[in-house]
């Protein structure tokens, strides 16, 4: 009975409050929106999986994997975004809220109202998301194939599978954005009722600075382990880190947003009074202040930080490629027809075959097939851990990374299935990270080469006396342009790379971003519409339009910046981090690394512009109120 009361109370202080809501709703509604797609895109992978061959079925692993990522930076920053906008509501509501404690509302009652109102704001925006994520389902799929992530067509899945994920998944996410919100609520003092303005307290909680306590420990321990973390793990560390830090800068934003914010205007505050005003403003409501910023913060450390790992990982690749690749010619998709070794001036030719092999009962997947003496005299291919001589019969060698995903060490035995034979494999070696020259897992040509397929690429090595220049001619004179020079063949499997890489990230970061962005204008609308209060004030002192749009616009400009700071300072952490690891396992082949400068620039300049363009349209027209 008392549940049901308050479900109607809530009912009604939506319907009277509903302009506070208004950002909550469209930030929640997206939110699930962008669940509902990430839902479609792996049920996609799921419903595509039958009756595909063992290549396709690999590329529906890789994809399953990308998406998976893809679901938990969506998640996240639904749930990021949600909290920071409900967050918003309990800063317009104070007063009102300090009425309910002036006429004998408790704690928990206040936490319940808004709890119940946070439930009737999620069942509308989780029926709206979820019809909008239906209609928006098969322009997703259509996206990933227009990308390039996938050449397979992806079947759609159910209609009803978004909706029973995507739906639930919207009504725990508003309650959980709401939780802190509401707890906040229920501090408010009886007192606040009687206040016409009110300083906002900037000191954070003792949650907030436990969070940030967690942060910068984590940033300390891994930065005393900097020189003895593998480049995997670095980067894997790239990929996780950036959410612990978002959860920390938040948690804080009310004591660091306003005093970036203070340093960032400084050299404008003699020349501008708009900029000393915002300023100020903004010292005034720091949590609204925060809030505003934490959506670019999110964006700029999550996107930063992915395309700072991702450009490094490639360098770490092509770093290998360049200390290992002996042999001076490759050639690329060989002909079966192409036989080298007649010509004099070919010594001996090095052939990169695979086979499908089902490896710890994973599905079968393509597994290199190497003959030891010609990978190490043309790959570089030597053990880091065990012997290489003993990968003969039922052996197996794998590669660095593979033991550190999978938990197995040398010498333990794995079970596999070959050709349709069962067998276990002793791992006998361990070698370095090459993925471009090898894969993770090595059969012994005795063991699988009858069963390998046609070689996917020739490692070409001289003959006794012969140059590199002499062997590539001699090589194109069979093969054509598909012989390449070792460092042009490097240097296209680089570029290759980077065009993958791409690919990635637009898939990862595509509807994230999307949503990042519409959360960066929601943002700003919500805290200009705050501010209106005080644009009236400033009118009535006699401020002009032209100086209250001025206003506004350092405030975007402002909270904007310190949320590109906290994001860009994550950022150049983790490329710190990246390239301790990097140098340390490159150490006798120094590489440089690869900024991407253009898509920072790009990530700052929407951030920048869309907050510049939401404050504009929020006070295009100021008037004093009657």
């Amino acid at each position: 009975m008392a549940m049901s009361m308050m479900l109607d109370i809530s009912r009604s202080t939506v319907r009277s409050s509903w302009r506070s809501y208004v950002g909550a709703f469209v930030a929640l509604t997206f939110g699930i929106v962008l669940i509902s797609i990430t839902v479609d895109l792996v049920g996609a992978v799921a419903a595509t999986e039958d009756g595909v061959g063992a290549a396709a079925r690999a590329q529906l692993g890789d994809l399953s994997a990308m998406f998976g990522m893809m679901s938990t930076i969506s998640l996240f920053m639904a749930i990021f975004v949600v909290a920071s906008t409900f967050g918003f509501v309990v800063a317009t509501r104070q007063r009102e809220l300090g009425l309910l404690r002036l006429i004998g509302a408790n704690p928990r009652q206040v936490r319940r109202l808004l709890n119940g109102e946070a439930a009737v704001v999620a069942l509308a925006a989780a029926i709206t998301g979820a019809a909008l994520g239906t209609a928006l389902g098969p322009v997703a799929l259509w996206g990933v194939c227009a990308v390039g992530a996938t050449t397979l067509r992806l079947e759609a899945p159910p209609v009803w599978l978004p909706w029973s994920i995507a739906v639930p998944s919207g009504v725990l996410v508003a309650l959980l954005g709401c939780r802190r919100a509401a707890r906040r609520a229920g501090k408010v003092s009886p007192l606040t009722a009687l206040h016409e303005a009110a300083m906002e307290k900037s000191r954070p909680g003792v949650v907030a600075y436990l969070m940030g306590l967690i942060a910068v420990g984590s940033m300390a321990v891994l930065a005393a382990l900097a020189g003895r973390i593998a480049p995997l793990a670095a980067a894997l560390i790239g990929i996780m880190l950036p959410i612990v830090m978002v959860i920390a800068f938040t948690a804080l934003g009310t004591a660091i947003v306003p005093r970036l914010a203070k340093l960032l205007v400084r050299p404008f505050t003699g020349r501008s009074v708009g900029a000393r005003l915002a300023a100020d403003e903004l010292r005034g409501s720091v949590r609204t202040t925060a809030s505003v910023a934490a959506p670019v913060t999110a964006l700029a450390a999550i996107a930063g930080s992915l395309l700072l790992t991702m450009s490094f990982t490639t360098d770490w690749a092509t770093g290998l490629d360049r200390a290992q690749l002996t042999a001076p010619v490759v050639v690329t998709d060989p002909s079966p027809s192409v036989r080298l070794t007649d010509d004099p001036l070919v010594g001996a030719v090095d052939s990169r075959r695979t086979v499908p092999a089902a490896i710890k009962d994973e599905p079968a997947e393509p597994v290199d097939v190497v003959d030891v003496g010609l990978a190490e005299q043309s790959r570089g291919l030597r053990a880091a851990r065990g012997d290489l001589a003993r990968l003969h019969g039922r052996t197996i060698a794998v590669s660095q990374s593979w033991t550190f995903d999978e938990g197995v060490p040398l010498g333990a035995t794995v079970r596999a299935r070959l050709h349709g034979v069962s067998m276990r494999l002793e791992v006998v070696a361990v070698v370095p990270d090459a993925p471009d020259l090898y894969g993770d897992v090595m059969l012994p040509a005795d063991l699988a080469g009858e069963w390998a397929g046609a070689p996917s690429t020739l490692f070409v090595n001289p003959a006794p006396g012969v140059s590199g220049a002499a062997l590539l001619r001699s090589v194109r004179a069979v093969v054509g342009t598909r012989a390449l020079s070792a460092d042009a063949w490097i240097d296209d499997v680089d570029a290759t790379a980077r065009r993958t890489n791409t690919t990635v990230l637009l898939v990862l970061l595509g509807p994230a971003g999307i949503y990042a962005g519409i959360a960066i204008v929601n943002a700003t609308l919500i805290g200009a519409a705050q501010r209106s209060r005080q644009r009236q004030l400033l009118m009535l002192l006699g401020a002009t339009p032209q100086q209250i749009r001025s206003v506004a616009r350092w405030q975007a400009a402002l909270t904007t910046g310190a949320g590109l700071v906290m994001g860009g300072a994550t950022t150049l952490f983790i490329g710190w981090l990246l390239r301790q690891a990097i140098a340390r396992d490159l150490t006798d082949h120094p590489v440089a690394m690869t900024i991407p400068w253009l898509p920072f620039a790009a990530i700052a300049a929407i951030c920048v512009g869309l907050a510049l363009l939401a404050a504009r349209a929020a006070v295009r027209a100021p008037r004093l109120r009657e």
